[in-house]
């Protein structure tokens, strides 16, 4: 392999999310200093005119994704509600990317693509991140409204090409879709393809975990994509839900309440028959801060509780440690649970 084809295997594998800690230095190194940068965009060419998936969208929105929130990982700090769109242009990025990752505010992302005639056009990207603790809620180009949760990240065209709306999420979302039969709505969250034409749902799909689904209104339809073929997971009606585990590859269907998913997005909690270990992960994203649980015993057990996130930390735990009838401490940012 000679060494320009060894680069441009190097970019690929840095966009999948594929590099180690030292192939990810000397990615970002070579970025700052503009020696990969017609490489890159030589990458970025060929996944556009190659990648053709049955919705007719690219896998370039992935790529993009995992590429964004590389770059934006390390500048959570100062994003506070509501989030300011972020647009990168890739040209200039790769130039000065080191520089690029200091500014605060709105800066155009223009994206080289080709289109199935061979014409490339500028598309234009904004990505959307949320540090842990923060919440926000977002108007997309077609009106449609995403509840982005803490620690989740979105990223969406300027302007949604006319076949379809494809948007891509990490984290955890709820999702008002302005209905059009002509435009389906697709969430790509890892390997896991939503789709829908105008409906109400929640996603939760946070890196190495299960990806859930559940439905408040309308009608969902969720695959897996394998080598750019979907395979049908399940489609869901109101009320219904879908967990993928990508590791057993499994399915699981479910119900929940309606209300309960409607809830989430105006910050209520609720668990019915949850594992305390399971409640305290949730909790530690939405407030920011670190909860240790000292026993296993203690860490398995199934609670029942509501409880809502617009109250101060302190009195939710004791809330939570009347329901699960264990002891606790809190320590400024850290809950010991006993």
């Amino acid at each position: 392999m000679d060494h320009r084809t060894e680069k441009k295997a190097l970019i690929r594998k840095y966009i999948n999310g594929g590099c180690s800690a030292e192939e990810t230095a000397e990615i970002k190194s070579l970025l700052a200093t503009g020696d990969l940068s017609v490489l890159f965009e030589e990458v970025m060419d060929e996944i556009a005119s190659s990648d053709v998936d049955q919705y007719h969208e690219p896998d370039l929105e992935q790529a993009l994704a995992k590429f964004h929130e590389k770059q934006s990982a390390e500048n959570t700090e100062g994003n506070i509600l509501p989030l300011s769109s972020k647009k990168i242009k890739l040209r200039r990025y790769l130039s000065y990317a080191a520089a690029i990752l200091l500014l605060i505010g709105s800066i155009s992302l223009l994206i080289p693509r080709l289109s199935k005639k061979t014409q490339s056009y500028a598309l234009v990207y904004q990505h959307f991140e949320n540090p842990k603790g923060k919440r926000s809620k977002i108007l997309l180009p077609d009106s449609s409204v995403v509840y982005l949760g803490s620690g989740s990240t979105l990223s969406f065209p300027a302007k949604f090409a006319t076949n379809v709306r494809a948007i891509s999420l990490s984290g955890e979302a709820f999702f008002e879709v302005t209905k059009n039969p002509k435009r389906p709505f697709i969430i790509h969250t890892g390997n896991i393809v939503t789709r829908v034409l105008g409906t109400s749902f929640k996603v939760d799909a946070f890196m190495n975990q299960p990806v859930s689904v559940l439905v408040s209104t309308g009608k969902v339809r969720v695959d897996r994509k394998v080598k750019k073929v979907l395979h049908p997971i399940a489609v869901l009606l109101p009320g219904q839900s879908v967990v993928w585990d990508e590791k057993t590859q499994q399915s699981k269907l479910g119900t929940t309440p309606v209300s309960d998913i409607m809830g989430w997005k105006d910050g209520k909690l609720v668990f019915r028959k949850t594992k305390l270990a399971d409640i305290a992960t949730i909790l530690e994203r939405t407030y920011n801060v670190a909860i240790t649980i000292h026993h296993s015993a203690v860490a398995e057990r199934q609670i029942r509780v509501n409880l809502t996130t617009d109250i101060p930390l302190s009195k939710l735990i004791r809330i939570l440690s009347i329901a699960g009838n264990f002891k606790y401490k809190i320590n400024q940012n850290h809950v010991n649970i006993f």
